[in-house]
């Protein structure tokens, strides 16, 4: 009887091993990887001095195709960012874009822009990069994008943007002391339509396809665990 019970609880034990969830790795991307130039395009971005409106952005698009990862870079107030987005991201933003654009047509947009609007259409996490010069230390933490809409007033008229809201991220230098941290503050990032959909197109995985070299291609393949 005492076997049995012993048994018992072993397998027991067995079935809650097997069953717990295994937590994924945060995704990275390695600033160092190949890179290809996707595109160019342009945001909207806040001025420092909110009520004094919007400032227009020239941001570089980057693939990373050995992480699949797409690289938004754009330097802003003395400080450079790179916002990575993965697979499963681009792939959110797509989704979110059509239902801003559907939600346009149909006149479904409030008349003002809130946290509930800018958090319309969901969430995804990214990876952040940020340094204020090329010779000084690199941040980075992972965060969230939310997806959503803002409507902000240009040259007297309302204007509606779809937007990409980043959530302050935090970045903490093991070889520092505890109290040494660096702060991504909160950042909106505002796009027309027209300026959506050309990053909807840089993000469009034929089009990333397209721009890797064969070798690259080769090289990814072989990192692989095929089964």
């Amino acid at each position: 009887m005492k076997y049995f019970a012993i048994l018992a609880f072993a397998l027991t034990l067995g079935a809650c091993v097997t069953t717990k969830p295994v937590k994924e790795a945060p995704f990275t991307v390695d600033p160092t990887s190949p890179r290809i130039l996707a595109g160019l395009i342009e945001a909207q971005f806040d001025k420092i001095v909110n009520l004094a409106g919007l400032r227009t952005v020239k941001i570089t698009v980057d693939y990373y195709p050995i992480e699949d990862a797409v690289c938004l870079q754009y330097r802003l107030d003395l400080m450079t960012y790179y916002v990575f987005f993965d697979k499963e991201g681009r792939e959110a933003y797509l989704k979110a874009l059509k239902q801003y654009k559907e939600d346009y047509e149909n006149k479904a947009l409030k008349t003002r822009g809130s946290k509930s609007t800018r958090r319309q259409y969901g969430n995804i996490e990214i990876y952040l990069i940020w340094q204020a010069f090329s010779f000084t230390m690199r941040s980075r933490a992972n965060t969230l994008v939310d997806f959503g809409y803002d409507i902000k007033v240009v040259s007297d008229n309302r204007a509606s943007f779809f937007t990409l809201y980043r959530r302050e991220a935090i970045y903490r230098d093991i070889n520092a002391s505890e109290q040494e941290r660096r702060t991504a503050a909160n950042e909106p990032m505002y796009f027309t339509r027209t300026q959506a959909d050309e990053l909807a197109a840089l993000f469009d995985q034929d089009y990333l396809k397209a721009l890797t070299p064969d070798k690259i291609k080769m090289r990814s393949d072989n990192m692989l665990d095929t089964y």
